[in-house]
């Protein structure tokens, strides 16, 4: 008799019991399988009693996510930099009304007024990430309260409140808690007013709606470029339901409200551009780090999309779980991606359909995620950038084995939801407790640096005393340096500015300025008359620079001889033995490998850069490139950019301080002497 009223309680539109939302977020249509269902079966049991006490659910989310959030809170600004370099943005937004115009302009704005009361201190700062983790929590809640089945939701909430990956960002000023907040707030009104609710409505509330929607979904913009993206998934969703008039107002609306916001941006900062395009560039170039290496082709951005979708879907999203062990030895597995690619398509299959909810989290995660995987380049492999999608990664994967074992034939198994949900519970648990052991070690803000960040930070912290007023300073990381000085200036050099030798641009700069090149091996590896050296190094003005990997070599030198003198003293180093050309097909020939191009760093150019930017000091540091191992190896960008022009001006820099001893990876601060450049080189 128990089998034959299972049966029937089966069979769609025979509920005998009432559902946590009759409509379930589809619009009035019936779910095969009800968001609050009551059953004999292990889930429609459980479901039964989570939905009398859901309230309760949401207030032990609240609560764990507080005191694991205050367990993990830590202290110092971290050395990645970006966190510091908003907390830069929002003080000079606040004190000197810049607009933050790189990265996400909104996270600097909504700042600026905690750093007006608070200054540049960490924790009332770090504080505000908090108050928006907890907003996040709140309206994940909200949003998934009537949307899935409770015990999906009680899991999801129960995983992510104990996640030390996830609350991390709790103690952080990174955009990623306040954009998760922006975007439980925009999934929570989106099915609100345009899913729960029946379609249609008059034109005031469309339009109410629409520019409530376009105001949220510019904010996630606003906050992080990839937020467009959700512009786009909405979209496709109308499309899939075949909602045209939500589709014409949705683009209508947010192409009003992103105009007003233009126009808002020019009238008072001046310009109308578009607010991301200085970091189109990166996201276009094959090597971020190497300007002249050119723009990726499709086959590159393919490449790129794979290897980004097998690392962050593989590893990361499974580090987060506490599934993998995080780090450089951790390797991306092909299969795991795949699996869990089929896992969400399988997801797909079973909820279309009966629940839109998981549908629209499906086209918004995928949608999201997949322009991550496209824009970002390989080599920066931040775990960060997929952070605000693991709450609904994590989701989908819950709700696939919740659907797959609410099939017929698959119902014996429910067990192992619950079995695996508190297997991942205590991974978790064990994550979050060797990461608060870690914190409790930190006392003051140079507490668990390795001695190379202590000595950097410990000389910026020396500028503020130290320096005249505006003073600015060029370092490798001017946000961390600044946050240490408390408010001093510093300038970024996160690169070398160069040009490819076989660019367009190369080739109309040759043709007026007459280069020529000489071969490094050619006047390095055997004697040279003194007299020919000083007539080089008069001359000089720029190198050949081949990068490959994480290495550089100088192939050759770049001169500008004058014309009437050119031919004398090409033919008098020709007779030294030294291989000079001016042809662009000779200098990349120079390259040991010839698929790695030259590219051409003028000195000058630097100089200029330095000046346009009212440098007076440079900081140099000894930086590891692995920061866990003393080995050596740093990250020697400032180093480069200052070596490549002592050489031509070897009295531009004078040492001004030092901090920790040859041996114990030192930071030095440099005076910059323009005064003593001439143009010809001479002193």
């Amino acid at each position: 008799m128990a089998k034959k009223n299972f049966q029937s309680y089966r069979k769609p539109g025979q509920n005998k019991r009432p559902q946590q939302n009759p409509q379930g977020g589809n619009g009035g249509k019936k779910d095969k399988t009800p968001v609050g269902s009551a059953g004999p079966d292990l889930f429609s049991k459980t479901n039964s009693y989570l939905l009398k006490h859901s309230g309760k659910v949401l207030i032990a989310s609240l609560l764990l996510t507080v005191i694991f959030s205050l367990l993990l809170f830590d202290i110092r600004f971290s050395l990645a930099g970006d966190d510091s370099a908003y907390v830069e943005r929002a003080y000079d937004f606040i004190h000197h009304f810049v607009f933050p115009s790189f990265q996400g302009p909104l996270y600097p704005i909504f700042l600026g007024p905690f750093v007006a009361a608070f200054g540049i201190s960490a924790i009332p700062l770090k504080s505000i990430s908090l108050l928006c983790m907890l907003g996040f929590v709140y309206f994940m809640y909200r949003a998934l309260k009537d949307s899935v089945p409770p015990l999906v939701m009680t899991i999801t909430l129960l995983l992510l409140s104990v996640n030390s990956s996830l609350l991390y960002y709790s103690s952080q000023t990174y955009t990623e808690a306040f954009f998760l907040f922006l975007q439980s707030v925009t999934f929570f009104l989106f099915f609100k007013l345009f899913v729960v609710k029946a379609r249609g409505g008059s034109f005031k509330t469309m339009a109410a709606n629409h520019f409530l929607l376009a105001v949220l979904l510019l904010g996630l913009g606003l906050t992080r470029p990839i937020g467009f993206a959700s512009v786009l998934a909405i979209a496709v969703f109308f499309l899939l339901r075949a909602e045209w008039k939500n589709m014409l107002y949705l683009l209508g609306s947010f192409a009003l409200v992103f105009l007003v916001f233009l126009a808002v941006k020019s009238m008072i900062w001046g310009s109308a551009g578009f607010i991301f395009s200085g970091q189109a560039g990166s996201f276009m170039a094959k090597d971020y780090y190497s300007p002249g290496s050119g723009v990726e082709d499709a086959a590159g951005f393919v490449n790129r999309f794979i290897q980004n979708s097998n690392y962050y879907i593989s590893k990361t999203v499974y580090v987060f779980m506490g599934l993998r062990e995080g780090g450089k030895e951790t390797a991306a597995l092909t299969w795991l991606t795949i699996l869990t690619v089929l896992s969400v398509c399988g997801l797909l299959l079973m909820v279309k359909g009966k629940n839109l909810f998981l549908l629209f989290t499906i086209i918004y995660t995928a949608v999201s995620m997949a322009g991550i995987f496209l824009i970002t380049q390989v080599m920066w492999l931040q775990d960060r950038y997929i952070i605000s999608y693991f709450p609904l990664v994590l989701l989908l994967l819950v709700s696939f084995f919740y659907y797959l074992f609410c099939l017929k034939k698959m119902e014996i198994f429910q067990f192992v939801l619950p079995v695996l949900s508190a297997a991942i519970l205590v991974f978790a648990l064990e994550g979050s407790a060797r990461d608060i052991l870690v914190v409790k070690q930190i006392k003051d803000q140079y507490s668990g640096l390795t001695p190379d960040w202590q000595n950097y930070c410990r000389i910026s912290e020396w500028t503020s005393g130290n320096l005249p007023a505006g003073s600015v300073t060029a370092c490798r990381k001017p946000s961390i340096s600044f946050i240490y000085s408390r408010g001093r200036d510093f300038f970024g050099i996160a690169k070398v500015p160069a040009i490819s030798s076989d660019s367009v641009l190369m080739g109309e700069l040759q043709k007026k300025q007459h280069y020529t090149f000489i071969q490094n091996y050619s006047i390095s590896n055997h004697p040279v008359p003194r007299e020919i050296y000083y007539k080089f190094k008069k001359w000089l003005v720029g190198y050949g620079i081949m990068r490959k990997a994480a290495t550089e070599a100088i192939p050759c030198y770049v001169l500008k001889i004058p014309d009437s003198l050119k031919a004398d003293l090409v033919q008098e180093m020709r007779n030294a033995r030294i291989d000079i050309t001016d042809s662009f097909d000779t200098v990349n020939s120079w390259a040991h490998e010839t698929r790695y191009k030259i590219t051409i760093v003028f000195a000058d150019t630097l100089v200029n850069l330095l000046k346009r930017s009212g440098v007076t000091h440079i900081l140099t540091a000894s930086l590891r490139a692995d920061g866990a191992t003393k080995n050596g190896n740093t990250n020697n960008t400032v180093e480069r950019f200052v070596e490549y022009i002592k050489f031509k001006y070897p009295k531009f820099t004078t040492k001004v301080c030092q901090v920790g001893t040859t041996d114990s990876e030192p930071a030095y601060l440099y005076k910059v002497n323009y005064e003593m450049l001439k143009p010809d080189g001479a002193y």
